[in-house]
């Protein structure tokens, strides 16, 4: 039995072979890419939960804080209230700092936000529930 080879045939296979491991190469690379992404993500959404938690944390400190000066000044020991005054400013802006955590990790966790008033909306909503602007949607 004579087996006859075909060098066109062959060449062919060469290329086909040669396409589909290039094809396969660029489907893993875009797979190494998205669990990049997603590792990166999930990174960020663990640095934001804690932080959150230090803010939370941080807030209950001070507002025991300023519980401990009322009652000093109910007991007849009168506080400085510009002491007090400092404190609940501190306390405003860890706040305003939490909320920006807050709605960074809905962001990441896919919620969709308006740009223009910040209230959460439904997936697939193209107005604003709260104010009625258009919605981003990328």
């Amino acid at each position: 039995m004579k087996i006859t080879v075909n060098k066109d045939s062959i060449k062919q296979l060469g290329h086909k072979a040669g396409n589909a491991a290039f094809d396969a190469a660029e489907t893993a690379e875009a797979a190494a890419e998205k669990l990049r992404t997603k590792a990166e993500d999930h990174i960020q959404k663990v640095r934001l939960t804690r932080a959150i938690r230090d803010l939370e944390e941080e807030i209950d400190l001070q507002m025991c804080a300023i519980g401990q000066l009322i009652y000093a000044t109910h007991k007849g020991d009168p506080s400085d209230s510009d002491d007090m005054q400092e404190i609940l400013q501190y306390v405003d802006g860890l706040y305003e700092e939490l909320e920006g955590h807050r709605q960074q990790l809905r962001i990441l966790s896919g919620a969709l936000l308006c740009g223009a008033c910040g209230a959460e909306n439904e997936e697939g909503s193209v107005y604003c529930r709260n104010c009625g602007q258009p919605l981003s949607q990328g």
